[in-house]
């Protein structure tokens, strides 16, 4: 197989990247930087240095492809005041359809969790929810918006597309580091002196990677997968940490309700820091899950097989120890 990979490397690209090598597949990445990242250093992968928002870069590398695995996002839970959140997920992802369309290439989309409407919570999150078009947060409407317009183009005009939704991924090869990244090292570091009211599902970076790979050779047209994992509250996954790390985590949890209070003085602090925000209304709205959030469709039509948190966890640890992003290395 011949794939072409937006987003290659990004947190989920290059563990894709990784894993279509290791299946023998030949790999082609649009990379908007003039260098190779670091997290594509060494590997045998054809750059294509462009936009997604260039149709003449997107052309350049999908043509003689077999398949699109289209990741390429402005992640980014603060408010879309420049347009570039809503430019780069929304006009980038049509510019890649229209590209796949043309030359009658399977697109792989990735969309997310959160592109879907959560509530009622109580209730189990699967393909059968509703896109969340009307979701505050200008990231995860994006993503809805996204998603919609590829299953317009697939319904009117055959585009051969098959959409992926991860869930919040955890695990190594976290070269940026993530967000989920960042504050695992900063629980080593003991920089968090309080949990917050987080309830996710957490799914290995690496099985999302497979599923995609998964969903290019065996996925329906048209259909949407939810690659997700089990759900934590954030207090179990410190303690997973703590057991792999023999770091003490912190006891207290601040309830959600506090956080919104807390908010505006949040928000003008760092306006006059110029430090980004301990959180924004897009964290706090991220940090409610489903007590039930199924891949049951994932496993049934493409094998997918996630592994347990804790196994993730620990080769996270292991990935972090590499960088030397950690004081000591650590037995798991």
């Amino acid at each position: 197989m011949r794939a072409a990979v937006t987003g290659g490397g990004g947190r989920l690209g290059c563990s894709l990247v990784r894993a279509l090598l290791q299946r023998g597949h030949s790999v082609r990445v649009l990379e908007p930087g003039a260098a190779t990242p670091a997290s594509l250093a060494g590997l045998d992968v054809g750059l294509v240095h462009g936009s997604v928002l260039s149709a003449d870069d997107v052309a350049r590398l999908v043509d003689g492809v077999d398949v699109v695995f289209h990741l390429a996002a402005k992640v980014n839970l603060d408010k879309d005041r420049d347009g570039s959140i809503r430019a780069v997920n929304v006009d980038g992802t049509r510019i890649v359809a229209e590209a796949c369309l043309a030359r009658g290439i399977r697109l792989v989309h990735c969309s997310s969790h959160h592109a879907l409407v959560r509530h009622p919570l109580e209730q189990p999150l699967d393909e059968s929810r509703p896109l969340a078009l009307e979701e505050p947060c200008d990231y995860h409407r994006c993503k809805a918006l996204a998603e919609k317009m590829i299953q317009e183009l697939v319904r009117e005009r055959g585009l051969d597309a098959v959409v992926v939704s991860p869930g919040t991924m955890i695990g190594p090869q976290d070269y940026e580091p993530s967000l989920m990244g960042k504050a695992l090292i900063d629980l080593y570091h003991r920089c968090i002196p309080m949990l917050m009211e987080v309830v996710s599902d957490y799914i290995d970076v690496r099985d999302v990677a497979a599923g995609m790979i998964a969903a290019a050779e065996k996925g329906r047209r048209g259909e949407r997968y939810l690659l997700t994992g089990a759900v934590h509250d954030l207090r179990t996954i410190s303690g997973y940490w703590q057991e792999l790390t023999g770091v003490t985590m912190p006891k207290a949890v601040m309830p959600l309700w506090v956080a919104w209070a807390m908010l505006p003085f949040t928000t003008l602090a760092s306006r006059f820091s110029g430090k980004p925000p301990l959180f924004t209304p897009g964290v706090l709205r991220a940090s409610v899950s489903n007590t039930v959030v199924s891949h049951a469709k994932a496993e049934r039509e493409l094998g997918f097989a996630p592994r347990g948190t804790r196994e993730s966890l620990a080769d996270a640890l292991a990935f972090y120890q590499e960088q030397g992003w950690l004081e000591q290395k650590l037995a798991a």
